[in-house]
């Protein structure tokens, strides 16, 4: 039998010396000698007597029980002692060794020979439920620290971009969805550890170091309202750990994108777009955007999707990228980059099948399939599919509400079924077609069932109506050149028009999109009525009640005439508008950052104060000054608001300067003020001694009249 590891005897009987711990377990327990053989032969001895002396019947096994430390099977004979002493000894030479390396590497690796070798900023986790908050005294709205250290710089691409730290509007979280102002917040020091250069070897070029990109995908999900809906979330975190190559690593154009997008949210990618710094060149100019981390990583997601497009290849993160592109290019007012890439999206969707669910298909028979990619593989992998479309179509149909061009997919193209709830897409719960709802059924607009109806849901039932007002707006006197009935006025005087030409108002298709905005409006479930319940703010309602009121303007402001004291399309924009300004003075009064609202938003707003800009040339040409004085406290308010979502989203830089070029149009340079120091102005009430003033006069001018109790939102029919 060969000698057992750590043994030193020899073949003549010679003392064994064992080191500490290294006999068998026997022995020890039984004090006796050892010799550390395989078995030994103190074990083996007693298993012999054992046998020999067993009573008759007894079950002794076949070899004795002799075992031993696991960490005598792997030492050898010569090896030195492991005391305490000696590891830390060879622990520090280890360290000075590292030390010395880091630090050659710094020195030659620094651009600034006085750049400190480490920097420990006081962190926190990147996760929600982590970020803390530091009392501020400052009001909300004002900026906090966003602090980072000074070396950032190496984890962004490799076009050396000139990184500073930027003062920017950081939020925590308090575990319920809402975001509060007044926080200073720091990166942990993951994010610029020293071990920045350990990467993949075949990391996709021109992507931000891991890191970066985890950070910015952290501020994604934590900050853009539509987010956990083009993503599901923890599929798209658990995705990032896996290696670039892996199948289901995200594609670099989704990355891009995402970094693009963020950007707004962190100064962790560098200088942000100031559009402040832009002249103002009308609506639809093209800003010339300075090449900042932002518009690289645009310009690197649209140059890679198309590659990807052109084989083939992860066509539904294809689609997802436009959409991501649509925002970035959205919330930069870039317009005709919106414009194509929202084309785009929706285009790429139609062969992968994302506008329809079967049986809806067509009668065609060359193709089996109306998709020409396999089906999902999971529930979750379905409903962003689905949620992937709807986004797409909710862009188009907003930005498309601002601009006469033509929407990119028809509505009679579209068979799909709503979204399902936010709860039931992150928990992947299947939700059975036959209890959906079809978008083509045109009463699913007016009836929420609660079990499958959250404010996302709503959200995209109100771009629904969005498109059938645009497409009556656009299609109108096509549809009436045709002869279609739906688009004929009814001539009879109740509906005669201005001068000889019929009312548009009294042909059927109208009149049922004007009913369907007043049920729509009415028909909201009643835990979805208040977009700030629990004092929190649900993004994805807010901006569904904006919708809803501005498309009573979109479909009314073309007729409404305030000069004329019959017109219910002037009561009905004003009450709107002012419906708008209730919103924007209820998320005022909260610490919500209203930079993080949808980029729909401040359309809405803008489109608000136009309707006040038009009431208001009404009356200062009826010389009424209170209404003057309230419908410019309106005003400026709206033009407040935009001023400070501005101060985030460059589209609402956009649309206050459109708001201050057209009112000196419509009201005189006199009409535009300075935004109010603060506060809320005082909205328009009853005042009976003036209308009792302006009895006589309105005997002569009917229309004052009316313009008066339409402003004190008494509109008669």
């Amino acid at each position: 039998m060969p000698k057992a590891p750590g043994s030193v005897g020899s073949g003549s009987g010679g003392a064994t010396v064992l080191k500490r711990n290294q006999a068998c377990h026997q022995c020890r327990r039984r004090k006796l000698k050892c010799d550390a053989r395989r078995p030994c032969s103190t074990c083996v001895r007693s298993h012999k007597h054992a046998r020999d002396h067993a009573q008759p019947g007894a079950n002794l096994p076949e070899r004795p029980e002799c075992t031993f430390d696991e960490v005598a099977t792997t030492e050898t004979p010569s090896a030195p002692s492991d005391s305490p002493k000696n590891r830390f000894e060879r622990l520090e030479t280890r360290i000075k060794e590292l030390e010395a390396l880091l630090s050659q590497k710094e020195q030659t690796t620094s651009p600034d020979a006085n750049l400190p070798s480490s920097s420990a900023p006081s962190s926190i986790q990147n996760s929600p439920a982590s970020i803390q908050s530091v009392p501020s005294n400052s009001r909300p709205g004002s900026a906090s620290t966003m602090s980072f250290p000074s070396d950032l710089e190496s984890l962004l691409s490799p076009s050396n971009l000139d990184m500073n730290a930027q003062t920017v509007n950081p939020y925590f979280w308090n575990g319920n969805s809402h975001l509060i102002e007044g926080a200073s917040v720091r990166i942990n020091p993951p994010l610029v550890s020293s071990r920045m250069d350990v990467i993949w070897s075949h990391w996709p070029v021109n992507l931000p170091h891991p890191e970066l990109i985890r950070h910015l995908v952290d501020m994604f999900f934590l900050f853009h309202p539509h987010a956990s809906r083009l993503f599901h979330r923890g599929t798209f975190i658990a995705s990032l750990s896996y290696p670039p190559d892996h199948p289901d690593f995200p594609i670099a154009p989704v990355l891009h994108a995402i970094c693009a997008v963020s950007a707004i949210y962190t100064a962790a990618g560098g200088p942000r777009t100031n559009a402040a710094d832009f002249p103002y060149e009308g609506q639809f100019a093209q800003p010339d955007l300075p090449d900042t981390f932002a518009e690289q990583q645009a310009t690197h997601a649209k140059e890679t999707v198309e590659k990807y497009l052109n084989k083939g290849q992860h066509l539904v993160q294809c689609v997802q990228t436009y959409v991501l592109l649509t925002w970035y290019y959205w919330c930069h007012s870039k317009w005709v980059e919106l414009f194509t890439c929202s084309g785009q999206s929706l285009r790429v969707a139609i062969p992968l099948g994302l506008n329809i669910c079967p049986p809806f298909r067509s009668l065609h028979g060359s193709s089996p399939s109306m998709s020409i990619i396999p089906p999902p593989r999971t529930p979750i992998e379905d409903e962003t599919r689905r949620n992937t479309f709807w986004l797409a179509y909710a862009v188009d149909r907003q930005h498309g509400s601002g601009t006469g061009w033509a929407l990119s997919l028809d509505d009679d193209d579209i068979a799909q079924v709503f979204p399902v709830t936010m709860e039931q897409f992150e928990l992947g719960i299947p939700v059975n077609y036959n209890v959906r709802q079809w978008c083509h059924v045109r009463e699913a607009v007016l009836f929420h069932p609660p079990d499958i109806t959250d404010s996302f849901t709503l959200y995209i039932k109100s771009t629904m109506l969005l498109s059938f007002i645009k497409n009556f707006n656009h299609r109108y006197k096509i549809k009436s050149n045709l002869g279609d009935t739906r688009f004929l006025p009814v001539r009879n005087l109740a509906t005669q028009g201005y001068g000889d030409q019929p009312d548009i108002r009294s042909s059927p298709a109208f009149l049922e999109l004007d009913q369907l905005l007043v049920s729509f409006r009415s028909s909201f479930p009643s835990n979805l009525k208040d977009p700030f319940r629990n004092g929190l703010v649900d993004t994805h309602l807010y901006t569904t009640f904006l919708t809803a009121h501005v498309s009573i303007i979109l479909l009314h402001e073309p007729h409404a005439n305030v000069d004329r004291a019959d017109c219910t399309s002037a009561a009905k924009i004003l009450e709107s508008a002012r419906a708008i300004l209730e919103l924007i003075y209820a998320v005022w009064s909260t610490n919500y950052d209203i930079g993080l609202l949808d980029y729909f938003c401040p359309f809405c707003w803008y489109l608000a104060g136009q309707c006040f800009g038009r009431f208001l040339r009404a009356a200062q040409d009826a010389a009424c000054v209170q209404q003057i004085d309230t419908l410019r406290a309106e005003l400026d308010f709206v033009r407040m608001a935009l001023s400070k979502m501005a101060e985030r989203v460059p589209l609402s830089y956009r649309y206050h300067r459109m708001l201050d070029a057209c009112i000196p149009e419509v009201c005189g340079p006199a009409a535009v003020h300075s935004s109010p120091a603060g506060g809320r102005p005082v909205s328009a009430v009853a005042d009976r001694p003036l209308l009792a003033s302006v009895s006589q006069m309105s005997a002569h001018q009917p229309d004052m009249a009316y313009f008066l109790k339409i402003n004190n939102l008494d509109p008669q029919p």
